[in-house]
């Protein structure tokens, strides 16, 4: 094996901190748990490790036990165990074997975490961990996201070792005669990670000496771009991008094509297909259109904004309209009515003063097949569908949008008109003020 220089590896940004050990008995874990702890009285910092027995192995599995036990007792540090049937538990969710002993695996170390009080669960991925990881998205489609790799610090994950090589870590354990375990299964070409460790990054290393450094720093600066991305979605997010009972609106207007592709994301979900995403995307430059995103999701573009539609946004059976009070139309709007000689406000959509009578018998609901309205001032009724396309309200917002009516006839329409008949007359007897507080992303408990 080439000489392969340990790098000085500081452990600063988790001074101070109760770290839990992710120990496997292999040789970065070891090696992590070795660094660490020579590292323990500089940084000030509390070791706890934790083992986990897939229950895969068998004697193997016992023999990495007994290391992980071995070597926690010469460091003085305490070791937390668990078991698991990880091939029970694939056979029962349906789940291929490596990624149910990740789950579990995961499972049991957040579980440690809380059960210890650590701040962080320290982990051993290397930089050629690194390199598959980055390798196995770009081969799988993936988005910016993914070709950032691993993380060094990811909210309770700590990854200490990004920067050095598996060789390195091995050459320093041997220098220092430190005992690990070797799983069997590594070397053995029967999944994509395997396959790349094995096959592909040696023969790239063949053509390439430091392929593996390459792409790693190749992750850090996509990280560093990424995050800039992150930063101008988060205020794109935060000004052009509302949620209502429908779903969510996004505001048109110029936007960078990298930010509206990570807001959908962030909204659909990180596992939206390349296709979909891209279909989404292209209605931006459109007027009007119309795109299924699968798993639930419909993209729809109006003159005004693009929206996401999840299967889920229901409209709300309807509610009787209480006369004095507050009612609430679920995951719509909350309606308040009062009583009095309210005077008539023009400048204020969302507060109408009507003739208490009209709303008698009235129920708070949204739109349906047939309802009709007379708005103020006009000489006959008219199909409220064909009403609100004349107000420009886009299609999904008419779904949603409050109604208050009496006998299929429309009363009150939130934040846009009341009809002829609740409108104030000479000869009106008592006045309501009807106040609309809508449901949205700014005021979502109304």
């Amino acid at each position: 094996m080439a000489c392969v220089q340990l790098p000085q590896i500081c452990f600063d940004d988790v001074r101070g901190e109760h770290l839990l050990i992710a120990l496997s008995g292999g040789a970065d874990s070891v090696a992590l748990t070795c660094l660490l702890a020579q590292s323990r009285a500089e940084c000030a910092l509390r070791l706890t490790a934790a083992h986990l027995n897939h229950g895969i192995r068998g004697a193997d599995a016992d023999a990495d036990a007994a290391l992980c036990r071995k070597l926690c007792d010469r460091l003085d540090i305490e070791l937390i165990e668990g078991r698991a049937d990880v091939p029970h538990i694939a056979r029962e969710i349906g789940q291929g074997l490596e990624t149910a002993a990740r789950e579990a695996r995961y499972r049991f170390l957040r579980e440690a975490r809380l059960r210890c009080g650590a701040d962080r669960i320290a982990l051993a991925h290397h930089l050629d961990d690194q390199a598959e990881t980055v390798l196995m998205h770009l081969l799988r489609g993936t988005g910016p996201e993914g070709v950032c790799g691993m993380a060094r610090i990811s909210g309770e994950l700590y990854r200490p070792l990004l920067e050095v090589r598996k060789a390195a870590l091995v050459q320093y354990l041997e220098a220092e005669s430190i005992c690990w375990r070797e799983d069997a299964t590594n070397a053995v070409a029967d999944n994509p990670r395997n396959a790349l460790r094995l096959n592909v990054l040696p023969e790239i290393e063949k053509s390439y000496p430091s392929a593996a450094e390459s792409i790693a720093r190749y992750a850090r600066i996509a990280r560093i771009e990424s995050d800039c991305i992150a930063h101008q979605t988060n205020a794109f997010m935060e000004t052009r991008v509302h949620r209502g009972p429908y779903g969510w609106r996004i505001e048109a207007g110029p936007v960078e094509e990298a930010v509206l592709r990570r807001c959908i994301r962030r909204i659909c979900g990180s596992d939206l297909p390349a296709q979909r995403l891209d279909a989404a995307v292209s209605l931006w430059q459109l007027s009007r259109g119309r795109a299924e995103l699968g798993g639930g999701w419909t993209a729809e573009r109006t003159n005004g904004a693009l929206y996401l539609l999840p299967a889920s946004a229901q409209a709300p059976a309807e509610v009787p309209l209480r006369l004095i009070g507050d009612t609430v139309l679920p995951g719509v709007c909350r309606v308040r009515v009062e009583m009095g000689n309210f005077p008539i406000d023009p400048d204020n959509p969302l507060v109408e003063v009507v003739d208490a009578e009209a709303l008698q018998g009235a129920v708070l609901r949204t739109r349906r097949s047939g309802d009709r309205i007379r708005p103020m001032g006009a000489s006959g009724s008219r199909l409220l569908s064909d009403f609100l396309i004349d107000r420009r309200i886009d299609r999904p917002l008419r779904d949603f949008t409050p109604l208050i009516a009496r006998e299929g006839r429309v009363l009150w329409i939130g934040g846009a008109c009341i009809a002829e008949e609740a409108r104030i007359t000479a000869s009106t007897r008592a006045r309501a003020r009807i106040t609309l507080f809508p449901i949205t992303d700014e005021n979502p408990e109304v």
